[in-house]
């Protein structure tokens, strides 16, 4: 989320409410499964991720 804090531009503002709430919470989503395909595969095994 530091990323957020410097460039802080959304695809879709948070005015629109639902909406923009939804896009956050998707970019957040595919952040943590490119975090999680990126570390290794011991760190995998030991937390029981797929990936």
């Amino acid at each position: 989320m530091i990323g957020y804090a410097v460039f802080p531009f959304d695809l879709i503002p948070d005015f629109f409410s639902l909406i923009g709430i939804v896009d956050d919470v998707m970019i957040f989503g595919i952040v943590v499964n490119w975090l999680i395909q990126l570390s290794p595969e011991t760190l995998k095994e030991r937390h029981k991720l797929k990936g």
